[in-house]
C-alpha cells in the first residue's frame, strides 16, 4: 500500500507545459486585478516585476534544500562508512522534484520579466 501523496505533489504530476500555463495564467490574473485595485492600469509592469522576483526566489529555494541534504548524506555515509550513492538513488525521486519545481518556476520567472519589459510600453 503506497503512502497517499498530498495535493501538490499530485499537480506536479501534471506535464510541464500545462504547469507552466497555468503559473503564468494565475498570475497574469493576479497582475491584472492587482492593476486595477491599484486604480492604474500602468502598474502592470511593476507587478510583474514583482512577481518575477518572487518566481525566482520560489525557484532557487529547492536547490539550497537540495545542497543541504546532499551534504546531509554525504555526512552520515562518511561517519557510517558507508557509500553515499545508494543513499542517493533512494531521494533521486525527491531531488527530481525539486529541479522540476526550479525549472517550472525559473522559465515563469524569466517570462515574467519579459511581460514586464512589454508592458512598459502600455501607456
Amino acid at each position: 500500500m503506497q503512502p497517499k501523496q498530498s495535493f501538490l505533489f499530485q499537480q506536479l504530476e501534471k506535464p510541464f507545459w500545462q504547469l507552466y500555463l497555468i503559473v503564468i495564467a494565475i498570475d497574469t490574473v493576479l497582475v491584472l486585478l492587482g492593476s486595477l485595485l491599484l486604480g492604474n492600469i500602468w502598474q502592470m509592469s511593476n507587478l510583474y516585476f514583482i512577481s518575477t522576483l518572487i518566481f525566482l526566489i520560489i525557484a532557487a529555494l529547492p536547490i539550497f534544500f537540495e545542497i543541504g541534504a546532499s551534504a546531509k548524506i554525504v555526512g552520515k555515509a562518511i561517519k557510517n562508512g558507508e557509500e553515499a550513492g545508494s543513499q542517493f538513488k533512494e531521494k533521486k525521486k525527491t531531488f527530481d522534484q525539486g529541479a522540476r519545481i526550479t525549472y517550472l518556476f525559473g522559465l515563469s520567472g524569466i517570462t515574467t520579466f519579459l511581460l514586464a519589459i512589454l508592458s512598459l510600453g502600455i501607456r
